[in-house]
């Protein structure tokens, strides 16, 4: 059975969204967090359709051959806005507090987040879907940001309610100046 865990808008694709990219508070909060110079690298509108599962785990970073990933200092960051409350019941965001600075089971466990398996939602009972003991759910309210490393391994829950629940995540290289010349 086939089942979408959501769509995605590239928010490249309108003009619009330059103002949140360059939005002034947020750039002052990766500033408080020592990112003078942060590069922004692309974004989505993700909007998770009601009755929908849970999206499966996953992180956002792709640079894993290089030596930098696997230092204390994050190359990428998602800054997810939140556009609509967002609670367990219909689909916040679970993290593995900590998953992005060591090694955790389900790192071994978690096929490709590309395989049509994984991206159709075709096996609820795969690692990718499974509840874990140290997830942490991240309840908001609409308007609220959401600063994380893109090492992070984080999920969302599924959305059982009758709504929509969409959020606009934007990505980050904070420190692109101090990238080694692969990345």
């Amino acid at each position: 059975e086939q089942r979408s865990t959501g769509s995605m808008v590239d928010v490249g694709s309108h003009p619009i969204f330059a103002e949140l990219v360059a939005y002034p508070p947020a750039r002052t909060v990766l500033e408080a967090l020592g990112f003078l110079r942060p590069k922004w690298m692309s974004g989505y509108v993700i909007s998770k359709p009601p009755e929908s599962p849970a999206l499966f785990w996953h992180q956002d970073w792709w640079g894993w051959n290089d030596p930098s990933s696997y230092t204390p200092l994050p190359q990428q960051l998602f800054l997810m806005y939140y556009l609509v409350d967002t609670n367990r019941s219909n689909g916040c965001l679970r993290v593995i507090p900590g998953s992005h600075l060591r090694d955790h089971p389900l790192h071994d466990q978690l096929e490709d987040a590309h395989a049509p398996v994984v991206a159709r939602a075709e096996n609820l009972e795969m690692a990718e879907f499974a509840t874990q003991p140290d997830e942490v759910d991240v309840p908001v309210k609409a308007g609220d940001l959401v600063i994380g490393d893109a090492r992070l391994l984080h999920s969302a829950h599924s959305n059982r309610s009758a709504t929509r629940r969409t959020v606009i995540t934007l990505w980050f290289l904070p420190t692109y100046d101090e990238l080694s010349e692969p990345l």
